[in-house]
């Protein structure tokens, strides 16, 4: 491992001495020269080196303020007795003048270098041990809450070598809460970072009457902690004493990180081997975090048995909302889900995952019903699949509400506007074909063909985006048709109303007066007294 060795001078001769001894004897020290009179303290601080030579010629005795660094040399043209003193006082390593010749300077580096190494190496061995008893305890923990070890003396003879005092007895569960909130769009390594501080604070927490934690990563949220409960007289004061724990704990962590968890804890048992079942109940206790909310403490004893309840929702009214979405009717999906909201969000003893799966399932029937009603597939799918994806990062129903509150309305406003859209379309492709075949005696049913859509559907349709019916919009096409034919002479009445779509010139000239309130001769001749 190569050192950097700075040397603080502006002496052209004592450096080049330097240098030429570290090349020549070959320390591979990485040598760099600040100047005296410059600003090398800032640089150094930025910068930090292990050796260190200080030229006392040039520098001003106030830098002896502090105490020097291990591996400082400190350089002068001839000292006192006094001043070497003052020197070896502050830390120095040695003192060398100026005057030296390379053997002394080799023999002065030759030292440096090897009392480096052996701190290296003396450091090396310390971070392999704590390495080595990291792993140690690690290995014991998933050993335990997963069930992998059968034997008393093993457990015991490993949480020794652990540096265990005493065996664990009791399991809990952190939940890091928003986690996947504060990491979305986040690196992996932020994400580590995260459960790296939470788990940094754990091992500095310490408890009079708990000494001894394992604390270990279980989930990309959730950190399992074993720890010893001390001997109590009943199920109640274990339980008592480990939520005070979880408390303490709890506020800990909040102040030395900033973060909030919800801690799930499992029962105490006194045979280390039965570990692993308290991990299962801190599991099913961390579970009603989701009607808890964030920042809790939940005891498996506590905790009811969720209900075995599988369908939240009634068919009939996913199906009346799914029917509603289909033939555009935004107003009656709102009210029907307005229902939906009453009977799935004042559920308090259900399975979130169970809750997650219908709310889900309600999603997918609103996103094909919505595809159905004429949105564009893209634009649905692409909703659908973004919030299916931050469902599974939903904590508690308060965020839920709001995950199912925005997912409906981002997918009703894009179904809106492709509906609009697509129902554009087929409203001007049907009056294109209308007026086309006016003269001839079509039929709703021949127009809602021709567009592709049931004549039910088609039929609410059309008048919703023209305001007339079906029949009212082509009567009164055909009359203003005859409007302006009426002003050619030259046809009779009769021809009019044949040019138009009437066989029957008294029955046009009825239908013409209903909606002009003049017969066709009249209209005529209104005409031709305006114009003269």
């Amino acid at each position: 491992m190569a050192h950097t060795l700075v040397i603080i001078s502006n002496d052209e001769t004592a450096i080049g001495l330097i240098e030429s001894v570290n090349t020549e004897y070959q320390f591979h020290f990485n040598v760099k020269v600040y100047d005296a009179a410059g600003d090398w303290v800032n640089r150094l601080r930025q910068n930090p080196c292990p050796v260190l030579l200080l030229d006392m010629d040039q520098l001003d005795r106030s830098i002896l303020g502090r105490k020097l660094a291990d591996y400082t040399i400190v350089l002068k043209s001839e000292y006192t007795i006094q001043e070497q003193r003052i020197f070896f006082k502050k830390g120095a390593f040695d003192c060398l003048t100026k005057s030296t010749d390379k053997t002394s300077l080799y023999y002065l580096l030759h030292e440096v270098k090897a009392a480096m190494e052996k701190e290296d190496n003396s450091d090396h061995k310390a971070r392999l041990a704590k390495e080595n008893l990291i792993s140690l305890k690690s290995h014991l923990a998933y050993d335990l809450i997963f069930g992998n070890v059968k034997n008393s003396k093993e457990i015991w003879d490993r949480s020794k070598w652990a540096g265990l005092s005493v065996v664990p007895n009791t399991a809990m569960i952190l939940h890091i809460d928003e986690f996947f909130r504060l990491t979305k769009n986040k690196s992996k390594l932020w994400e580590q970072t995260i459960r790296n501080e939470i788990i940094e604070a754990i091992q500095t927490f310490r408890d009079l009457e708990i000494r001894d934690i394992l604390p270990v990563i279980t989930a990309a949220d959730k950190i399992t902690v074993l720890l010893s409960i001390p001997l109590r007289s009943s199920q109640e004061e274990y339980k008592q004493l480990a939520v005070s724990y979880a408390e303490r704990m709890k506020q800990h962590l909040n102040e030395k990180t900033g973060y909030t968890v919800t801690i799930g804890i499992g029962s105490y048992y006194e045979d280390a081997r039965n570990l692993h079942v308290s991990y299962q109940e801190a599991l099913q206790a961390q579970t009603y975090k989701f009607f808890s909310g964030t920042n809790a403490i939940l005891h498996i004893a506590d905790i009811q048995p969720f209900e075995n309840e599988t369908a939240l929702l009634p068919n009939s009214e996913i199906e009346t909302v799914a029917s509603k979405l289909t033939v555009g009717d935004f107003t009656g999906v709102k009210e029907s889900l307005e229902k939906v909201w009453n009977t799935v969000f004042t559920q308090q003893n259900v399975d979130p995952e169970v809750l997650k799966l219908q709310i889900l399932d309600l999603l997918t029937t609103l996103a094909r019903s919505a595809i159905n009603g004429g949105a564009k597939p893209q634009d649905i799918i692409s909703i659908h699949l973004e919030y299916a994806r931050d469902l599974l990062m939903v904590e508690n129903t308060s965020q839920m509400k709001k995950w199912f509150q925005e997912a409906i309305k981002q997918l009703l406003e894009r179904a809106f506007l492709d509906y609009n859209e697509e129902t554009l379309k087929s409203v001007q492709k049907a009056i294109a074909f209308i007026e086309h075949h006016y003269i001839e005696n079509i039929s709703l049913e021949q127009v809602a063909s021709h567009v592709h859509l049931s004549p039910n559907y088609f039929s609410n349709l059309f008048k919703k985006t023209t305001g007339s019916s079906f029949i009212e919009y082509i009567t009164n096409l055909r009359v203003d048709k005859a409007k302006s034919m009426l002003m050619d002479l030259d046809l009779t009445i009769y021809q009019i109303a044949s040019a138009v779509g009437y066989q029957d010139a008294r029955y046009f000239s009825r239908v013409f007066k209903a909606i002009s309130g003049k017969t066709p001769s009249k209209y005529r001749n209104s005409l031709l007294g305006s114009q003269g």
